[in-house]
């Protein structure tokens, strides 16, 4: 049965980018796309205003909806129709995406909006929807790497530290490499302790730490990825036959150390990624936090779209 991935439209260059992209999954994974514009008197998008209020009998509601509508059009490739329900809501537009995405698949937001209020909170529908929701958001910007660009040979990249919300993250980014017929590139960060020991034993411990992070990356494999086939070169049986047309179950499995900070190593992996997943909060967070440092970073910093993925998924 198809399932539904619901995206935020506002006429924004970043909401048009989202809505490219979830299109794209659309596609690949045979699901129904929902697109929401929403408004309210006190916070409308940026062009909804200007059309609505341009000479002509124009009305608000009307508006918003041929807005919408033109969005979805450009975003749609005749060459992967999807079907898509659009919605024109009079709602605050984090409440409407997080109530229509509750059962979705994924969120789909853009990294800016174009509402005259939100445009000088930079990022607060995605920040607010990657704190609230409990399916899987994924962040997109227009001045990133997106489904346009050449993907041949990206990789879909996942950062693991071995907590649950990253086990999580490895299913997902799992499922996703093998939708786009992708590598997977899993990554663990770490740091050697400070230097307390001169000489050998300094040294020594080091090469202890490195090895314990070694240990943590292929226990995150071994964990995330049972029942997936193998964990070296040539991930099998994604658990995505018969889900869409790009799916396959060849994918090839890149594991790394990476040594530095997280957020930093994981940007600096993102490099060449077409995708990057997150969990939503690691070991490095306190337990209080709803979104961790490290994934409040990548969504802040990196070119490509990030997913960050809640645990469990609910």
């Amino acid at each position: 049965m198809a399932g539904c991935i619901v995206v935020g439209v506002d006429g924004s260059r970043d909401a048009d980018a989202a809505l490219r992209w979830a299109a794209g999954q659309a596609w690949l994974r045979r699901d129904r796309l929902e697109a929401i514009l929403a408004w309210t008197p006190d916070d409308c998008p940026r062009e909804v205003l200007d059309r609505a209020y341009a000479p002509g009998p124009h009305t608000i509601e009307g508006t918003a909806l041929a807005l919408l509508r033109e969005c979805v059009q450009r975003a749609q490739d005749p060459r992967r129709p999807v079907p898509v329900t659009e919605r024109a809501v009079y709602a605050d537009a984090v409440e409407a995406l997080l109530s229509a995405g509750a059962g979705a698949n994924m969120i789909v937001v853009g990294y800016r909006g174009a509402s005259r209020l939100r445009r000088y909170l930079v990022g607060s529908v995605s920040a607010a929807c990657l704190h609230q929701a409990t399916r899987p958001v994924v962040v997109v910007r227009a001045d990133g790497r997106t489904a346009e660009d050449d993907d041949s040979g990206r990789p879909v990249l996942v950062g693991v530290d071995g907590s649950a919300a990253s086990l999580a993250a490895l299913r997902w980014a799992a499922e996703q490499a093998a939708l786009h017929a992708a590598p997977l590139r899993v990554v663990h960060a770490w740091q050697p302790a400070p230097l307390l020991h001169p000489g050998h034993r300094g040294a020594r411990d080091r090469a202890a730490l490195e090895q314990a992070a070694h240990a943590v990356l292929d226990d995150c494999v071994t964990r995330g990825l049972a029942n997936r086939g193998p964990t070296n070169r040539g991930l099998a049986n994604s658990g995505l036959a018969n889900r869409g047309p790009a799916d396959r179950t060849d994918v090839s499995l890149d594991t790394r150390l990476a040594l530095g900070g997280p957020a930093q190593s994981l940007l600096a992996a993102a490099a060449d990624a077409r995708l990057l997943v997150l969990g939503a909060r690691g070991h490095g967070g306190f337990t209080g936090l709803l979104l961790g440092s490290v994934a409040h970073q990548c969504v802040h910093h990196a070119r490509c779209p990030v997913a960050v993925i809640p645990d469990p998924i609910r």
